[in-house]
């Protein structure tokens, strides 16, 4: 329906947005792996993006470690700049990368590529009017 009313960047934000966080989730604790993967991160910079998460004795619970991976990614993404495509594509390649890739179980990455690949042209064809004669019955 986004796309019928010519909404595609919105579709494209809301597909990357989705991404981001599934990933994040996904990757949860193996996250520091992920962004040694996707750029060159120190361990400090990786534990400012844990700061914010610790609780009182200093520890990310396990359970919130997505936190500071969905703050990484989302940094991370912002830099590649504004093409949904390539970050989508350069999260698939550093998934890819990493020991155990989690792509090989978790198909979704793969089908989002597949689907951000192709909004044009489902933009352009899916919701023309098309002629009477190119319906099958």
């Amino acid at each position: 329906a986004l796309l019928n009313m010519d909404c595609q960047g919105l579709v494209a934000r809301l597909v990357m947005d989705f991404v981001l966080l599934t990933t994040a989730v996904e990757v949860a604790g193996r996250w520091r792996e992920l962004a040694e993967r996707l750029v060159k991160v120190s361990r400090q910079q990786m534990d400012a993006y844990e700061a914010p998460h610790r609780d009182k004795n200093g520890v990310v619970d396990s359970e919130a470690m997505w936190k500071p991976a969905y703050d990484f990614l989302v940094t991370w993404a912002a830099q590649i700049g504004d093409s949904y495509r390539d970050v989508i594509q350069e999260l698939h390649m550093g998934l890819d990368k990493m020991k155990s890739p989690i792509t090989k179980r978790w198909k979704h990455l793969t089908g989002t590529l597949i689907l951000v690949n192709c909004l044009d042209v489902l933009r352009s064809s899916a919701f023309s009017p098309a002629a009477q004669d190119d319906y099958a019955i």
